[in-house]
């Protein structure tokens, strides 16, 4: 097989509006029948983005490696916009690509005139056949983005998916596309070795007192804090955290801040520079979504605490911004 395949998991690209809101309907070949251009389609589901699941991730990436070994060019992933942040960062994550793989979706259920799905569908395919040398990217709004990088910055707006502090690495439309930087490849980091059980995030809030982070964390491997600005936690969150680690939780600090970056710059109690001293793992670059994602691979892959950590750091170097 040759060309560029489209692999179909439903999202709002694939919806239409109904009395009861909008449900999934068109099926990856009507999707790719009303674009054109490509050289298979298929679908592995037909759900709506937070519907989206480790067991349907590794499904994706498993037939994404067989078509690869098919000799297809490039690869499009549609999926609802909830969930295009985390299904393309475990493409990345998980195996490295000799072939563009691309994902996207729609903000305007694919039914509509209106809808953006056909659009952005289009510029997949342009990007998924061009052969560049990249690891897994999102295209959206006519903009690429890394799969490291992207998050997504509206629930409601066109215009929802942006890589802050960063920028998209290229733009894409009309056929054409312009690259504006490059990411070289990255190493991915294998295949999960066992069952896959999620590492819980915990947002930081002012005067958090620590119980849902003390109760959510206890008897886990890790567990990740969305923390305040560059890495800070109120005090009493700051002592949950403290305790955790003394129990053998690693805890993973990023921020809720769209950036992504963390440092230890304060001293204060709860400071991110007290807490690292605690032996809380700071993670720059890695939005608190992403640093779930490599956590839960590793603890699925038997990874002890210190490979854990190196894992983090090794991933959290590759995407911190620029200084």
């Amino acid at each position: 097989m040759t060309g560029v395949v489209l692999v179909g998991l439903g999202g709002t690209i694939s919806m239409r509006e109904t009395a009861g809101g909008a449900q999934p309907f068109r099926d990856a070949r009507g999707l790719a029948d009303r674009v054109g251009g490509f050289a298979g389609a298929e679908d592995l589901a037909l759900v709506g983005g937070s519907e989206v699941d480790f067991e349907l991730l590794e499904r994706l990436v498993n037939r994404c490696a067989g078509l690869v070994d098919t000799g297809v060019a490039g690869i499009v992933v549609t999926t609802g916009t909830d969930s295009i942040e985390e299904v393309s960062a475990w493409l990345a994550y998980r195996r490295g690509w000799s072939v563009p793989v691309v994902v996207t979706g729609a903000m305007v259920t694919g039914e509509r005139p209106d809808s953006d799905g056909p659009a952005n569908l289009a510029d997949a395919r342009v990007v998924a056949a061009s052969g560049v040398e990249t690891d897994p990217v999102v295209v959206f709004g006519g903009r690429v983005f890394a799969a490291r990088e992207v998050l997504k910055v509206s629930g409601v707006a066109r215009d929802a998916f942006a890589a802050p502090g960063r920028g998209p690495l290229a733009i894409v439309g009309n056929g054409d596309l312009q690259w504006y930087r490059h990411r070289t490849r990255q190493s991915a980091h294998g295949a999960p070795a066992g069952p896959i059980r999620p590492v819980p995030i915990i947002s930081a809030a002012l005067g958090d007192d620590g119980r849902v982070l003390a109760a959510v964390g206890a008897g886990q491997p890790a567990v990740v804090v969305a923390a305040n600005g560059a890495g800070n936690l109120p005090p009493a969150q700051a002592v949950a955290a403290e305790r955790l680690l003394a129990a053998g939780t690693l805890v993973v600090i990023t921020t809720r801040a769209p950036d992504a970056r963390v440092a230890p710059r304060y001293g204060y109690r709860g400071g991110g520079a007290q807490l690292s001293a605690a032996g809380a793992q700071l993670a720059p670059g890695l939005s608190p979504h992403r640093a779930r994602l490599l956590l839960s691979l590793g603890v699925a892959q038997g990874r002890d605490q210190g490979e854990l950590r190196a894992l983090v750091a090794a991933e959290a170097d590759r995407t911190a911004p620029a200084r």
